[in-house]
């Protein structure tokens, strides 16, 4: 036995068979070589990899027109994948970088407000100062409000002024009745507004005058009678008179005669009444005050009278002037003061 190592010799193998890999490239090859035949697939020898080219982007893309409908599956005309001249890009583009919001470490970048804001300020300021010295010897008349009757509101008719209703204090009211406005409680504007008063009066005859200031309202008897007598003071009438009264004027040839009716007061004492008016008459120097007419300083006194009823005591003063005379007296609870006898005895009538 030979225990020589015998070499053994191989025997080379069959050479390797071709396989054929099939790949998009060889598929678009073959479809390009056979004129739009079936793909066929690109032999290569086994462990070979076939060679990958990189055609132009016009010369992979599909030409749909050139293929007929011989293809078995084809249902075309597709659309290219490629798009002519546009670059094939594997990652979308680049985005640039969001601004980092300012944080409190950072460093700022410096406003453009401030000066803008500082000029808005200047404007204002300069506006405002000019606009005071072209208005400030101006004088500011308000516009009138307007109306609202466009829109279907009424406009509120003001509420007029209802006067006080005057009440006389005669039984039997004179036929003749009037109204004057006296412009101030002064004696010239009262003399003047009785006047004016009897100025349609008859001889003879007995008229009622209303007397209201410039507001409507009904005189006092508390501002009124210490105007013709100072001595007569607002707080004694007050506290025994009533306010309303009634004022008269008589009409004769010897001229026009005033006279006045005063209520006392439900809670005055007669006899204290009398006795205030007593004295304060029959003390005045401001006696002239009633006439409205000028007379002479009387040069008599005060006496009695009966004014033709035995039950109506009076005191009466005669002036030098033809039917000039102070009469007062009382009938229940009135006082009565004339300026003539023929006044007086007219006003007693229309009291009983």
């Amino acid at each position: 036995m030979d225990n020589q190592f015998e070499e053994k010799k191989e025997i080379p193998g069959p050479p390797p068979s071709k396989v054929s890999v099939r790949t998009m490239q060889s598929d678009i090859k073959s479809i390009q070589e056979s004129g739009g035949q079936n793909p066929q697939p690109y032999m290569t020898e086994l462990g070979q990899v076939p060679k990958r080219e990189n055609p132009a982007p016009a010369e992979v893309s599909f030409q749909p027109t050139e293929m007929d409908s011989g293809i078995s599956g084809y249902a075309g005309p597709e659309e290219p994948i490629f798009q002519p001249g546009a670059p094939i890009s594997p990652l979308p583009p680049k985005q640039k970088p969001a601004k980092a919001e300012t944080g409190p470490n950072l460093p700022k970048k410096k406003s453009k407000v401030l000066p803008i804001s500082i000029i808005i300020v200047l404007a204002a300021i300069t506006t405002g100062v000019g606009y005071y010295f072209i208005n400030k010897n101006q004088t500011y008349i308000p516009a009138p409000e307007p109306t609202p009757t466009e829109t279907g509101t009424t406009t509120p008719t003001p509420t007029p002024v209802v006067a006080p209703q005057y009440v006389s204090l005669l039984k039997t009211p004179s036929i003749l009745q009037g109204e004057e406005i006296i412009a101030s409680l002064a004696l010239a504007d009262i003399k003047n507004s009785l006047l004016a008063s009897a100025g349609t009066a008859s001889i003879d005859s007995l008229k009622e005058v209303v007397l209201r200031n410039l507001d409507q309202s009904l005189v006092a008897l508390s501002q009124f009678l210490p105007v013709i007598f100072p001595e007569l003071t607002a707080e004694t009438i007050s506290q025994n008179f009533q306010e309303n009264f009634t004022a008269l004027v008589f009409t004769n040839v010897n001229g026009v005669w005033p006279g006045y009716v005063a209520q006392l007061n439900p809670t005055a004492d007669l006899i204290q009444a009398q006795a205030a008016i007593k004295q304060s008459l029959e003390s005045s120097a401001n006696l002239a005050n009633i006439f409205l007419g000028n007379v002479s300083p009387a040069v008599a006194v005060f006496k009695d009278g009966k004014a033709g009823n035995p039950e109506i005591n009076t005191r009466y003063l005669v002036f030098p002037e033809t039917g000039a005379a102070i009469n007062y007296g009382w009938i229940e609870n009135k006082l009565v003061i004339s300026s003539s006898y023929a006044g007086l005895s007219e006003i007693l009538k229309k009291l009983q």
